[in-house]
């Protein structure tokens, strides 16, 4: 690369990189507290089935502890009364005090959930973080450089050229047999990173946009960024895991994860397959049409049989549907908005440091536009964010696996806008409202002032409505439980 930085300037960049490394853990952390915040949703079913297990565990060694247990499900059972008595007192918002005593002292009922949740982020980020590299390239089928091939030992070289640049280790090459224009970085640290690209980026990029490329996903093995990806693959995948355990009695697969799962947590080196399985496994539990209609599942028995079979599974149904659906609305509100935050600005950082390694943000910018929106190769959806391509998420259901991933990755419009700022040509602006444009267009900002003070009350009677399907469904779900745990201890 001629326009390389010197030889000082290297072992510079490379330190500002480590450095950026040691600020992961505070994205470690929200992603922890957003794991949190799914326990806290699921709160109400999960603490009274950990109160059932601890129950029965207690009453197999001697039964010593039971009582406490019992003596906190009968205070809260007269906390639900409270609370019910409370609601019939309100006569408008000035009576919301009237809850405070009832809702501090049920908030008890939260804190099992919230340790469980965390504890599950913290188990599937041990689980996955260490091979998340092998799960992801035995789906995609990636394959090294094959020496004989001209353009592939060339971007071998180049790859080379540009991590030497930089003062950083060589990360190993491996290419996807695919014509997606696209290319990710992996690995679970800089010492042993390896850059992902597809034969179609291959083809499609010239030299300069190709050491650009190799750039960016160098700095991000440098800058930390595959950290922060397994922290926040981690808290989607609670996600997903607490919506396999609902699944659990409708759904057989949901059986197999879990079995997957606890293979994968035993053994001390998983095959890529296995991880594979338990990971498509998981995030099978975040799509929509996980559950299976009950007329498939009593399907082929006698008639009788499958009445029977539908009655008793009614309720179980019902719970996982209604919990999926705050599941979805709460992450995609409150819980999603966090993570796509921190991992968009992680993004535009290491596009900056592109443009300092590189020196060429123009052929940057030529190569996100030319990637575009394409993308990530199949297999990988999961794992979108950890492409350069930014995907349109517009075409993807709400409750879609895809579109948690998806809407991870800042769009590419803003990214060359940012770029523009930093040398490359100007480009056309992918923001929707333009302070400058709306100086000069008085009318127009008079239009959009008024279209954004309807939305401010269209928002809060969303939340309203979110809140409200909550607090309903989570107080039929919490009674039920509590009541079936007085009822077994």
């Amino acid at each position: 690369m001629s326009d390389a930085p010197a030889p000082a300037q290297r072992t510079t960049f490379y330190e500002e990189l480590i450095r950026r490394r040691r600020a992961a853990w505070i994205v470690s952390l929200v992603c922890a507290l957003v794991a949190a915040g799914i326990g806290l949703v699921l709160s109400t079913i999960v603490t009274p089935i950990l109160l059932l297990v601890a129950g029965a565990f207690l009453k197999l060694i001697g039964g010593f502890g039971t009582a406490s247990i019992q003596a906190f499900v009968v205070a809260q059972l007269a906390n639900f009364d409270a609370l019910s008595l409370a609601l019939d007192q309100m006569n408008g918002v000035g009576d919301l005090g009237l809850l405070g005593p009832s809702l501090v002292r049920m908030a008890r009922i939260a804190l099992p959930a919230l340790l469980a949740a965390m504890l599950v982020w913290l188990w599937l980020r041990a689980v996955f973080s260490g091979a998340a590299s092998a799960d992801l390239l035995a789906r995609l089928k990636a394959r090294p450089a094959r020496l004989d091939d001209f353009e592939e030992r060339q971007l071998g070289n180049i790859v080379e050229e540009v991590a030497i640049g930089a003062g950083a280790p060589v990360p190993r090459l491996l290419l996807i047999d695919s014509p997606i224009v696209n290319a990710a970085a992996l690995g679970a640290s800089h010492k042993d990173g390896i850059v992902l690209v597809t034969r179609g980026l291959l083809e499609k990029l010239n030299r300069s946009e190709t050491e650009a490329v190799a750039a960016r996903l160098i700095s991000a093995i440098g800058a930390g960024d595959l950290r922060v990806a397994a922290g926040i693959m981690a808290a989607l995948r609670t996600f997903g895991f607490f919506l396999t355990v609902l699944d659990l009695p409708l759904r057989g697969s949901a059986w197999r994860t879990l079995k997957d799962l606890l293979l994968v947590s035993v053994t001390r080196h998983p095959s890529a397959d296995r991880l594979g399985r338990a990971g498509e496994g998981v995030e099978e539990g975040m799509q929509g049409d996980a559950i299976p209609d009950l007329d498939k599942i009593a399907g082929g028995a006698p008639l009788l049989v499958a009445k029977v079979v539908r009655f008793l599974l009614l309720p179980f149904y019902l719970v996982a549907v209604f919990y999926k659906l705050i599941l979805f609305l709460w992450t995609s509100l409150f819980l999603g908005p966090p993570l796509a935050r921190l991992w968009r600005n992680r993004c535009y950082w290491t596009d900056a440091k592109v443009v300092q390694l590189a020196r060429n943000p123009e052929a940057f910018a030529q190569a996100l536009e030319k990637i575009g929106a394409a993308d990530p190769p199949p297999g990988g959806e999961a794992f979108a964010y950890l492409f350069i391509a930014a995907p349109a998420t517009a075409h993807r259901r709400a409750m879609d696996r895809r579109t948690l991933a998806l809407a991870l990755t800042p769009s590419t419009s803003e990214r060359l806008v940012r770029l523009s700022a930093m040398g490359a040509a100007s480009r056309e602006s992918g923001r929707t409202v333009d302070l400058k444009t709306l100086a000069a267009h008085p009318g127009r900002a008079a239009v959009l002032g008024v279209l954004g003070l309807l939305l401010v009350p269209l928002f809060a009677i969303l939340v309203g409505a979110v809140g409200f399907l909550t607090l309903m469904v989570t107080s039929i779900g919490l009674l039920a439980g509590l009541t079936i745990v007085h009822l077994l201890i």
